[in-house]
C-alpha cells in the first residue's frame, strides 16, 4: 500500500447558513507518482447510509513523489435535519479500496441546530396592538434602511475561499463563487466583482473566483520521433513514460531509416491533466521509405535503396 498522508486545514468547520469549506493537504510519500482520490464517506454506518453533504471538485489527481496537492472539500447541511453528522473524508490510492486506508481518517462533525419553536402571540387589547403595530413598522423600516444601505465591499484577494466567504458574509454580502486556472496559490481568491473598496447594498451579491492549478495540455505527439515527444513533454511539465508492448523507447543509435515512432497516447491528445502527471506512449519502430533525391543515389549509397524493400 502506497504512502498517503492528510492533514486539514481545522479540525472543526463553522457553517453559515449551513454551508462552509475546509481545506485537506495530501501528501504522496511514495517513491512514484500516485493516482489519489479523496473521497468523503459517513461517519456513522446506518441502513441506508446517510448523506454526507460533501462535495469535492476533482477528487482524482495524479500526484508527484513526494509532492502536495490541496483539496477544497466543501458542506452544505440545506434541507438536513437538526443533529451531528460526522462525516469521513479519506485520501486513498485509485488503485486500491478506500477501507485500506480507513485507519487514516479523519472525522469532521457538521452540527445542524434545531429550528426555533415560534413563541404564541401574547393577546393585548386593540389599542395596543395598533401602537405595537406603528412602532414595528418604523423599526423595521429603520432596520431596511440599514441593511440596505449602501457599504464598502471588504478586498478578499488572496484570501483563502472559506475566510473571505465568512468576511464578506459578516459584513452583510451573499456570496457566489467560481473555480478558474492561475499560477496564485490554490484555493485564494484571484479576483472579486465589486472589486475591494467599491461601495454596494448590503445583501447584494459579490462574486469571488477561486485559484486551482492551472493544467497542461497532453500533447499532439502522434507520429513523431520519440526525441521529439519527450522534448514536447517537457515543455508541457507532463512525465513520459511507455507502455507495455512499446517495441522501441528511442535511442541516439537507433537507425536513420527505422526510428522509434509514437503510435499510441494515453490520456489522450489534447486531454487536459495535472501538471507533472504521468502520461503513457506507445511507440513502434518505422520504416521511412527513400525517394531518391538524386539520380545516383543508389549507386553510391545502395544501403539506401535496400531500406525501400523493407516493410
Amino acid at each position: 500500500m502506497t504512502t498517503i498522508t492528510m492533514t486539514l486545514s481545522s479540525p472543526d468547520v463553522i457553517l453559515k447558513d449551513g454551508k462552509g469549506s475546509l481545506t485537506a493537504s495530501v501528501t504522496n510519500g511514495s517513491p512514484g507518482p500516485e493516482r489519489v482520490v479523496l473521497g468523503a464517506f459517513p461517519g456513522q454506518v446506518t441502513n441506508p447510509p446517510s448523506k454526507t453533504y460533501t462535495t469535492i471538485p476533482n477528487p482524482l489527481r495524479t500526484i508527484a513523489a513526494g509532492a502536495t496537492e490541496q483539496y477544497v472539500v466543501n458542506f452544505d447541511t440545506a434541507g438536513a435535519a437538526a443533529g451531528t453528522y460526522p462525516v469521513k473524508l479519506i485520501a486513498y490510492s485509485a488503485d486500491d479500496a478506500p477501507e485500506d486506508y480507513a485507519d487514516q481518517a479523519h472525522v469532521v462533525t457538521l452540527n445542524v441546530p434545531a429550528a426555533e419553536a415560534p413563541k404564541p402571540t401574547p393577546k393585548f387589547p386593540w389599542l395596543w396592538v395598533i401602537i405595537g403595530g406603528v412602532v414595528l413598522l418604523a423599526v423595521i423600516g429603520a432596520i431596511l434602511f440599514f441593511i440596505f444601505k449602501d457599504a464598502n465591499v471588504p478586498d478578499v484577494k488572496t484570501k483563502p475561499e472559506a475566510e473571505a466567504v465568512k468576511i464578506l458574509t459578516d459584513a452583510g454580502f451573499s456570496v457566489g463563487s467560481s473555480q478558474v486556472e492561475s499560477t496564485e496559490a490554490e484555493g485564494t481568491v484571484v479576483s472579486q466583482d465589486p472589486a475591494g473598496g467599491e461601495k454596494a447594498g448590503r445583501g447584494s451579491n459579490v462574486n469571488i473566483e477561486v485559484a486551482i492549478p492551472a493544467r497542461p495540455t497532453v500533447p499532439d505527439v502522434l507520429g513523431k520521433r520519440i526525441e521529439d515527444a519527450k522534448a514536447a513533454f517537457q515543455a508541457a511539465k507532463i512525465q513520459l513514460d511507455f507502455t507495455q508492448g512499446s517495441q522501441c523507447f528511442g535511442s541516439a543509435f537507433e537507425p536513420l531509416f527505422r526510428p522509434c515512432i509514437v503510435v499510441g497516447v494515453n490520456p489522450d491528445v489534447g486531454t487536459k491533466v495535472n501538471v507533472n502527471a504521468l502520461v503513457l506512449v506507445r511507440t513502434e519502430p518505422r520504416s521511412i521509405i527513400v525517394v531518391d533525391p538524386l539520380p545516383n543515389i543508389c549507386m553510391t549509397n545502395p544501403q539506401f535503396c535496400v531500406q525501400r524493400l523493407q516493410p
